[in-house]
């Protein structure tokens, strides 16, 4: 059990559930228990976003606390340790200079932090950074999806403000607009963590008319799949009710996704990391395809399959390299894998 939890990172919510039934918590699960981590990063989150603002930047938060306060209504009931911090892409250069000022550095350790992010805007989506000093990673988000192009949140979604302290609120999405898109992250990674089924069966069972304005919005947004997907796999892991106007829509990329993040959830009876895994970034990459919507979609997913997630560190960028790249790139992946199952026999 204590593995399990681990490796989903549902800890905080299974050690509550045993403390309701009056039953013990194994040394095992205890010792991975810290109730302490979510309020570090929330903390982490007021002084990033009084850091931002004061300098006229507008970030929001995705997931991390204001998620939890929202879905569970405290924010030590959700484990995380990442802060999703989304700007504008125009603002992105500039937040980059404010969190390298603030103890954060580009991914290791070297190079100039503004720089990194410029060179790395046009192939991703965001950029994983971490201060050496406390160890918080902070997940600088200049788009919230893969997508070619993507409208500013603050231009087209509501904002909502979540306090987190006395007097210490910061912005996150609307929460059917949070809803549509931890819906979509979830999916894209095949629902590889039960924390993420976990929101959505939290968010689900808060909302008065049982989940309807939820999925109705998130057909709107067109994450029909990837709401599907979340609402069918919550059923089956947790028990959870659809919402009552819920109708699964009848499409094989469902049906594929569905059993797909079910093999990938059960994978070692519930232990396997899917990072250690065969299928690594294949699954990912196969998850984002099940769930495109748009022609934006697959424009971005035909990015991340042809530009590999380092290529923002390449120094020499002529104008045929985007050309010539991909030539390169997709038989060393062929490659790596062949070498991968040759060491598996041996």
């Amino acid at each position: 059990m204590a593995a399990i939890a681990h490796r989903h990172q549902i800890v905080p919510l299974v050690v509550e559930a045993l403390k309701r039934c009056n039953r013990p918590i194994p040394p095992a699960l205890a010792v991975r228990h810290d109730p302490l981590a979510p309020l570090r990063s929330a903390r982490e989150a007021i002084r990033l976003h009084t850091l931002l603002a004061a300098d006229g930047i507008e970030p929001v938060f995705l997931k991390g606390s204001t998620l939890a306060m929202l879905a569970y209504g405290a924010i030590q009931r959700r484990q995380f340790s990442d802060i999703d911090l989304l700007v504008r892409p125009t603002d992105a250069r500039r937040a980059a200079r404010l969190l390298e000022e603030a103890g954060y550095r580009a991914p290791g350790g070297a190079g100039d932090l503004p720089e990194r992010v410029t060179r790395a805007m046009p192939l991703a989506k965001d950029m994983a950074i971490r201060h050496p000093g406390n160890g918080q990673i902070v997940e600088l988000h200049w788009r919230m999806t893969d997508a070619a192009y993507e409208r500013p949140v603050r231009d087209h979604e509501a904002i909502q403000w979540v306090e987190l302290a006395p007097g210490a609120a910061i912005p996150t999405l609307a929460t059917d607009a949070l809803f549509a898109y931890i819906c979509n992250h979830g999916a894209a990674h095949l629902w590889a963590r039960l924390r993420w089924l976990a929101d959505v069966a939290a968010l689900l069972a808060r909302e008065p008319d049982g989940g309807d304005r939820l999925w109705h919005a998130a057909v709107a947004r067109r994450q029909t799949r990837a709401a599907a997907s979340a609402i069918l796999l919550a059923g089956h892991f947790f028990g959870t009710p659809p919402p009552p106007s819920f109708s699964a829509p009848r499409s094989l990329r469902l049906t594929l996704l569905v059993a797909l993040s079910r093999r990938t959830i059960e994978a070692g009876g519930g232990t396997a990391e899917l990072a250690r895994s065969r299928w690594r970034g294949w699954a990912e990459m196969t998850g984002k395809l099940l769930v495109a919507s748009s022609a934006g979609d697959l424009a971005g997913w035909s990015r991340r399959l042809l530009f590999s997630a380092s290529d923002e560190d390449v120094t020499d960028r002529s104008r045929f390299w985007f050309v010539l790249h991909p030539l390169q790139r997709i038989p060393k992946l062929l490659k790596r894998r062949r070498l991968r199952r040759h060491r598996k026999r041996a």
